[in-house]
């Protein structure tokens, strides 16, 4: 009776211990789970392209918003011939927004948006965020300025390098930005491009001076032409865009993205589909993405600081 027992409890022994080694090892699992969800966010399963027209915002008063439907629609359609979905943003050009930027999976971005010059050597990008709808008092160390743009009484949110690197989430993977806004690549100024491109972005396109919005807005839909439906490298596309009045010329960075070209993702993805990649066929349908606009919040004291003043670009 004795060993009989002594045999029951060994086997309560060695169960238990199996049962502790297996709740170890699912436990283990879920926190590295966990922690690449944390460290490494989720990328969309498809690439894409964003249009940010935050010059067309409602938020803006009519001195500062610069409306352009034709753009948008043509831009669309050459857009939609390369990549499965599109988004568009405007009055949700946000702060929480372009927070996410990187990690939505974006192969190109158009941002056409108010900037800012900064004694610092960089540019602010603008929002459609008024400093009297919401306040940001944990980026007061000079993540987030305030742009005033020329004619208009509001204040608007900005983003600086600090941002692009110490905010946004995740990296851009290969993604060209073009930067539709003045001095995106003035002498001097420069350091926003180079922290997309440390970022993860491939290259960042832009004015090296002033420029009028009509003109850009011309300049870029031909940029666009000879990038997509011409498939010209980068330095070709660019190099095609006539010097615009006073004078302002387009360039890109880094000049390692000279012979780099925009890709077309519909037949890449139809590719994949034929030889059984796990994307459904039906997810290759072509649709825009619409993004939710978040929900205005009182202002709070904060201490972000007011930089140069915006000119309309």
């Amino acid at each position: 009776m004795k060993v009989q027992d002594k045999e029951n409890k060994a086997q309560n022994t060695v169960q238990n211990k199996r049962l502790i080694v297996v709740v170890i090892a699912i436990v283990a699992t879920l926190i590295l789970v966990v922690s690449l969800y944390e460290f490494y966010p989720e990328q969309p399963s498809q690439p894409k392209a964003a249009i940010i027209d935050q010059l067309s915002s409602s938020t803006l008063t009519n001195s500062s918003r610069y409306v352009n439907q034709t753009f948008i629609d043509e831009a669309k359609a050459l857009l939609y011939t390369h990549f499965p979905e599109v988004d568009y943003y405007s009055d949700n050009a946000t702060v929480d927004n372009y927070k996410s930027l990187p990690s939505m999976g974006y192969k190109l971005v158009i941002w056409r948006a108010h900037s800012a010059l900064d004694n610092a050597g960089f540019i602010a990008i603008s929002t459609s965020e008024t400093n009297s709808t919401k306040d940001y008092p944990q980026y007061s160390n000079g993540e987030l300025t305030l742009c005033s743009i020329r004619g208009d009484p509001r204040m608007y949110f900005a983003i600086t390098p600090k941002f692009i690197t110490e905010v946004m989430s995740g990296r851009f993977e290969n993604t060209v930005i073009i930067l539709m806004s003045c001095n995106g690549l003035r002498e001097g100024y420069t350091k926003t491009a180079e922290v997309f491109i440390e970022k993860g972005a491939k290259v960042f396109i832009s004015w090296d001076e002033w420029v009028e919005t009509n003109d850009n807005d011309n300049a870029i839909e031909l940029l666009l032409e000879h990038l997509i439906t011409e498939n010209n490298t980068i330095d070709q596309a660019v190099g095609k865009v006539p010097e615009q009045p006073g004078p302002s010329h387009l360039g890109y960075y880094p000049k390692t993205a000279a012979d780099y070209r925009i890709q077309n993702y519909n037949q890449i993805q139809t590719t994949a589909s034929l030889t059984g990649d796990v994307r459904r066929k039906s997810n290759l349908g072509l649709r825009l993405t619409y993004l939710s606009r978040k929900t205005p919040q009182p202002l709070r004291n904060g201490q972000i600081q007011l930089i140069a003043e915006c000119i309309a670009c």
